[in-house]
């Protein structure tokens, strides 16, 4: 008897696997409890590896597509820059700069005053600027709300009444572009008040992907004619200051 219990112990100790699937195989919750066993395998596989896997694969896809789209337009960029004509936009620039100045610059102001005087026969006397703040447009003077900046100027006119109309048509078609805001005298003497106009250039903020477009056609036309107002000497056109080299056209 105490040899047989030893070997019912001994068989105890050693029970395993096959003792327990042997036991219960032909159990109702042998079934389910594989296929349980089997669904927990596959939602840690599903969760672990095939879902992560597969929005990798998406993620590469998506960055592929992306690199595709900014080559394709960095290569759009280099074609139409080299199609560029470096003259023509040295023009526009110099155009752009004419009309409205990055900074305040008195010599075009008294460049189209003298130049209206000459066209329109007429002599100038007295001149009074309202300046404000001569480094900058924002500290100072009048403002608008774009960021032009006025440079307010008083000039005494001597002329017949012809030669003063004469003298408004001529500034009014030149560069800077001003504005006429008061008209005051009688006989050979008028004071005319006129409001020149500055703006610096806007920053530039480029990225590779951003693509290139020329000027539309409004606005081709708009430099177009501006030019042809541009009567600025040829010594200050090449004194003007365009800013650094982060400058665009303001148009």
């Amino acid at each position: 008897m105490l040899r047989s219990g030893m070997n019912n112990e001994t068989w105890i100790g050693k029970k395993g696997f096959e003792y327990w699937y042997y036991k219960f195989r032909d159990s109702e919750y042998y079934g389910i409890g594989v296929i349980g066993f089997i669904l927990l395998v596959c939602l840690i596989l599903l969760f672990n590896i095939i879902i992560p896997e597969v929005t990798r694969w998406f993620s590469i896809r998506d960055e592929i597509t992306a690199t595709q789209s900014r080559i394709a337009i960095l290569q759009k960029n280099i074609n139409f820059v080299n199609t560029l004509d470096k003259n023509s936009l040295d023009s526009q620039i110099q155009t752009v700069s004419h009309a409205l100045p990055p900074e305040k610059n008195f010599g075009y102001i008294l460049n189209a005053l003298s130049s209206a005087a000459a066209n329109s026969g007429t002599s100038l006397n007295d001149f009074s600027f309202q300046l404000g703040d001569i480094s900058s447009s924002k500290k100072g003077g009048t403002v608008l709300a774009n960021g032009t900046a006025l440079v307010e100027i008083t000039v005494s006119v001597n002329g017949n009444l012809v030669q003063i109309r004469n003298f408004i048509k001529s500034i009014e078609n030149n560069l800077p572009l001003s504005q006429i805001t008061n008209v005051n005298g009688a006989g050979q003497t008028v004071s005319i008040r006129l409001q020149f106009y500055q703006k610096p250039f806007t920053k530039v903020s480029f990225t590779g992907d951003t693509p290139l477009t020329g000027l539309s056609p409004n606005k081709a036309a708009l430099l177009k004619s501006l030019a042809k107002w541009d009567h600025t000497s040829n010594d200050q056109k090449f004194s003007v200051q365009t800013g650094s080299g982060s400058a665009v056209p303001l148009f």
